[in-house]
């Protein structure tokens, strides 16, 4: 019983530090290094991301170059603004966190977007490789994204 009791406790132990513990969600940031082709930690992303609870499904390209990903979400009801700013932070978080994603798209019912690696890394003006914790991408995005104009002008050029 007391090993029983032990293993029980280990195993909250264990998924309650996977937890981002002011969401409840998995932190997104425990699959950094994944790849493309690792179904479980680009679903677990999805699972993990803002606009998390209208994702339907995710579709792997990885037979040839550029390696990538399709992320399928139901409509979010957010204004056009929002949903452009949280695809930015998505795909820069796939980005970070993904090694060998070059393409990353989100489609819903009314538009989709599409951010490739190199696009993203000019406009932000680094390597997304060289991100290692949640706090540093996050302090980026908030930097670049928190400008509405800046927002307007990604969007225009891609």
């Amino acid at each position: 019983m007391k090993r029983l009791s032990l293993l029980l406790a280990l195993l909250l132990v264990i998924l309650t530090g996977c937890a981002d513990s002011s969401t409840g969600r998995p932190n997104p940031f425990q699959y950094k290094g994944a790849y493309v082709g690792d179904n479980s930690a680009v679903v677990g992303i999805a699972n993990s991301l803002p606009m998390h609870d209208c994702y339907k499904s995710v579709e792997l390209q990885t037979k040839k170059r550029p390696y990538g990903l399709t992320v399928r979400y139901d409509d979010p009801k957010l204004d056009r603004i929002e949903q452009e700013r949280l695809a930015i932070r998505n795909a820069a978080t796939y980005f970070t966190l993904v090694k060998n994603a070059e393409i990353v798209r989100f489609a819903f019912p009314n538009r989709t977007y599409a951010f490739s690696r190199p696009e993203m890394e000019a406009w932000f003006g680094i390597d997304f490789s060289s991100i290692k914790w949640e706090k540093d991408l996050q302090e980026r995005l908030d930097e670049k994204i928190g400008n509405e104009q800046q927002t307007e002008d990604y969007f225009k050029r891609i």
